[in-house]
């Protein structure tokens, strides 16, 4: 069913459809609607085909959206590597990654030139992040430390420049001070208005003891 939706949505002639409209055009039965449900969310996860007004479908270029990987520097800024590699790399503004982190598969609106200045050479192609499709890690490794009102984790790799905000760990094995390296289990982040949040799930300890030995983690 993946391949006929992908190339239903690549005639000309086609307009975007509904679950029930894209069901009637493929010559579904009736009950194979929960299939087809899940068959979009997988491609929408993927990147490869999107959602817009109407609970409408549509493959992603024709919104001029781009799926792709982000990587972002130690001062914020991202570039996304297409998925397509026939498309160039598009830069990400600072306060246009929205809730990415390094790596993540994301949605890239491409930024639109005004129309006085698209005949002019422009050295890069930019866009905003619109949606996480994929999460590259779910834990960080930082360093934790306090204020008056709340506990918060510095990461480690500085390529993740948002401070993660954390409870007072719980069932950890042992007690964690300010200054102790932890790992931290990431929660959904939502808002780019609102520092990430995590829960604390091991304690590594000080930096310069054996304990504390940073673990090599996924991402």
């Amino acid at each position: 069913m993946e391949e006929q939706i992908l190339k239903l949505l690549r005639r000309k002639d086609y307009v975007p459809l509904n679950v029930p409209e894209l069901l009637r055009q493929l010559r579904q039965a009736p009950n194979r609607q929960q299939e087809l449900q899940r068959v979009l969310r997988a491609l929408e996860q993927s990147g490869r085909v999107v959602r817009i007004k109407g609970n409408r479908y549509i493959e992603p270029r024709e919104a001029d959206l781009i799926p792709g990987k982000i990587r972002i520097n130690r001062a914020g800024k991202g570039f996304l590597q297409p998925d397509d590699p026939a498309l160039k790399e598009i830069a990400i503004l600072e306060n246009a990654t929205g809730t990415a982190f390094h790596e993540d598969h994301v949605l890239v609106r491409r930024d639109i030139r005004p129309r006085g200045l698209r005949h002019l050479e422009i050295e890069e192609n930019t866009g905003t992040v619109i949606r996480i499709l994929e999460r590259k890690r779910a834990q960080i490794v930082g360093t934790l430390q306090r204020t008056d009102r709340f506990l918060y984790v510095i990461p480690d790799d500085p390529r993740m420049p948002h401070d993660v905000y954390v409870p007072e760990p719980r069932d950890v094995g042992r007690p964690a001070h300010v200054g102790d390296k932890v790992v931290v289990e990431l929660r959904e982040w939502e808002s780019r208005h609102t520092n990430p949040e995590g829960e604390i799930i091991e304690v590594l300890g000080a930096p310069d003891h054996p304990a504390g030995e940073i673990p090599c983690r996924r991402g």
